[in-house]
């Protein structure tokens, strides 16, 4: 009887490790002039994506990190967090963990990390490179005088026509 136990858990754990789940592998995309994306796919089950991760610091533990967030809806097809803010610069490291809720229980995909190449970051956009961090409209008055208008970094500008 105890045989027939112990043989009969044996196929249960087998059984229930063939349908464990893979996090899917993350992407990381690096964005001019600051910023960067972390994403995975969507799918049939997922309700939840974390990103946890620090730059050019391997994390010791997992409360060992500079940002962790949840995200709570996929959007494109894809999870994705967004940081808007951290400039990631050739021969950067950023280290990082992910975690899925797929079907109601969460899995992770620990010590993974992304190389930001040594490559130009902006070798694809045909700008040059001191037009990157500043953007100028030029303006006529009504009196028909120029007036420009220089705005820093990377803003969101609202132009309403009246």
């Amino acid at each position: 009887m105890q045989l027939h136990l112990a043989a009969f858990i044996v196929c249960l754990v087998f059984a229930g490790s063939s349908h464990a789940y893979n996090v899917p592998k993350a992407t990381v995309k690096v964005n001019t002039p600051k910023g960067f994306e972390v994403s995975i796919p969507d799918e049939p089950g997922i309700t939840l994506f974390a990103f946890h991760g620090k730059v050019n610091q391997e994390m010791d533990d997992l409360s060992d990190q500079t940002w962790a967030t949840d995200i709570v809806q996929s959007r494109n097809g894809r999870w994705t967090y967004h940081n808007r803010q951290q400039k990631l610069q050739p021969g950067d490291v950023l280290y990082y963990w992910t975690t899925v809720r797929y079907n109601g229980l969460d899995y992770h995909d620990y010590n993974q990390h992304y190389n930001v190449p040594q490559e130009d970051l902006n070798s694809h956009l045909n700008v040059p490179q001191e037009d990157l961090n500043s953007h100028r409209i030029d303006l006529r008055t009504q009196n028909g005088t120029k007036q420009s208008i220089i705005i820093n970094g990377n803003p969101t500008i609202n132009i309403f026509v009246l």
